[in-house]
């Protein structure tokens, strides 16, 4: 009688987490036999059955993470009674040849008994073709990125929706050399079409990955981000330099500005670590630094200027360059106590100019290489480092309100890795 109710509920459960329509648990107010709670304890001490009670994640109804140990789930239930949703064990899903006949890869995982907010990692070409079609909007921040399909837009005479990718989101991991790789939960996964699961699982990446800790914070753990990206940063350390030329009675330094969350086309991580993705991004950097010193700032203060001699002797005027203009006007106008910050600060625009620079001088054969994601790195840094410090000059100004800055650039919150 008791092996007969032990597999009652064992089948509930099975039939329950499988029929479901989305890998659901069998809530324990459902089984309301006299004793039922002492057979549930015994399979769960069996390894047969799993209780989510919903205090590692607020939905118990699906099984967002790992179980927790065994002992850990019998001394919950000890303590606090019998409560939450009941989940078959990945062993007792094998037992019933639960997904073995199942194409889809990530479908597959799920009915085999993975937790629904475990994730893989991919390769980033993985997402390669969605990102060049223009039937698609690739939207990505550094930390994650969606796939939205245009209103209208169809593949091969079929809706993009059919096809699955009406709207796709994904995060980004890094493994312990920071190389970096593109992060989506199972669940996620399990959503698109089998022939598109399928495609995906080609580019999944075997190793450890970890989450980016942002999409950590914000899709598992449901809080606002602990820092602000390093490309949006970027941007707004501009903005704020524009402020405070504007409150000093200047044009702004910068001649262009982006707004709140907004950025130019291309300006973000490389999705592919080629060398022509990366030169075209220090390209962007340096179009958007040295390039975009509004020269109008700086009439009345420097000379615009120098004057010249040709090869046979005529007057030749010649315009000087953004980052000299900057450089005087600097000398001229600030008297820092240490000048280590400022040497730092030309070094970084000059950095930048010079790695922009680089293929003009020679034809260069595109590759694919990891290190790209660290140079790229290494080049929003000094970029970055360059307009944070060029903006604490500018607050200097008697006339300038320091607290207008946003407490996350007071404080550099800002993802610089």
């Amino acid at each position: 009688m008791i092996e007969d109710r032990k597999k009652e509920i064992l089948t509930a459960t099975l039939d329950y987490y499988l029929q479901s329509g989305d890998f659901n648990g069998l809530g324990v107010a459902h089984l309301t036999q006299a004793g039922d709670g002492e057979l549930i304890k015994e399979l769960i001490a069996d390894g047969r059955l799993d209780l989510v009670r919903g205090d590692g994640h607020p939905n118990p109804h699906i099984k967002a993470f790992e179980a927790e140990p065994i002992d850990v789930q019998l001394r919950k239930i000890d303590d606090a009674a019998l409560a939450g949703c009941l989940y078959p064990t990945p062993e007792l899903l094998a037992e019933h040849g639960a997904g073995t006949s199942e194409a889809a890869p990530y479908t597959r995982a799920l009915k085999e008994g993975a937790p629904q907010l475990s994730f893989r990692a991919f390769d980033l070409r993985a997402l390669e073709w969605y990102r060049n079609d223009p039937r698609f909007d690739f939207d990505v921040d550094d930390i994650h990125g969606r796939i939205l399909q245009k209103d209208g837009t169809q593949i091969a005479n079929r809706a993009v929706v059919q096809d699955g990718l009406d709207f796709f989101e994904f995060g980004f991991a890094y493994d312990r050399d920071m190389h970096r790789a593109i992060a989506a939960f199972v669940r996620y996964l399990h959503d698109l079409p089998e022939e598109l699961q399928i495609q995906i699982a080609v580019h999944e990446l075997d190793g450890s990955y970890s989450l980016h800790p942002d999409f950590f914070r914000t899709q598992i753990i449901g809080d606002f981000p602990e820092k602000m990206s390093i490309y949006d940063a970027f941007l707004e350390e501009k903005k704020q330099i524009n402020q405070f030329c504007m409150q000093i009675g200047k044009p702004p330094l910068f001649r262009t500005e982006f707004g709140e969350l907004k950025r130019p086309d291309g300006f973000g991580i490389l999705l592919r670590p080629t060398k022509k993705e990366f030169r075209d991004f220090a390209l962007l950097l340096d179009q958007l630094l040295s390039d975009d010193l509004n020269r109008d700032f700086f009439k009345g203060d420097v000379n615009l200027n120098r004057n010249l001699t040709d090869e046979d002797g005529n007057p030749v005027i010649q315009s000087k360059g953004t980052i000299q203009l900057l450089e005087e006007w600097i000398a001229k106008k600030f008297r820092p106590a240490d000048s280590e910050p400022m040497e730092q600060m030309f070094a970084d625009f000059r950095r930048v100019r010079k790695v922009r620079q680089k293929p003009a001088h020679k034809v260069e054969d595109n590759e694919f290489d990891q290190k790209y994601v660290a140079d790229q790195r290494d080049l929003i840094n000094s970029a970055y480092g360059a307009v944070h410090t060029l903006r604490m000059v500018r607050e200097n100004h008697p006339a300038a309100r320091k607290d207008e800055v946003p407490d996350c650039l007071r404080e550099a919150k800002v993802w610089t890795m």
